[in-house]
């Protein structure tokens, strides 16, 4: 999860809103990292989906449905609101969790 949550974040650096809207080979790298991310997160054990109880676990495999199942109704500016507001986010919870463990 966390690799590919650095990927969509580095595929996006630098990028303005508009630009990501008219780049298809962005936004197709972007939702293949976040289907990834998705299906990550189904493998997540609930132990530790309770360790962090702030990363909204459904959102998440919801999103990946919607990419892999849906993907014509795929909303590419809900998709850079994704990347843009809350993968740095998960990329911060990721990081401190990881590094609580031994």
């Amino acid at each position: 999860m966390l690799a590919s949550a650095r990927s969509a974040l580095r595929y996006v650096a630098g990028m303005t809103e508009t630009e990501f809207l008219a780049d298809n080979k962005t936004q197709d790298s972007v939702v293949l990292r976040l289907e990834v991310i998705g299906e990550a997160a189904t493998k997540v054990t609930a132990e530790t989906r309770a360790r962090l109880p702030e990363v909204p676990w459904q959102k998440v495999v919801a999103q990946r449905h919607i990419a892999v199942h849906h993907y014509r109704k795929l909303d590419y500016k809900r998709i850079w609101a994704t990347v843009h507001d809350d993968l740095p986010q998960l990329v911060e919870q990721l990081d401190a969790f990881l590094k609580e463990i031994p």
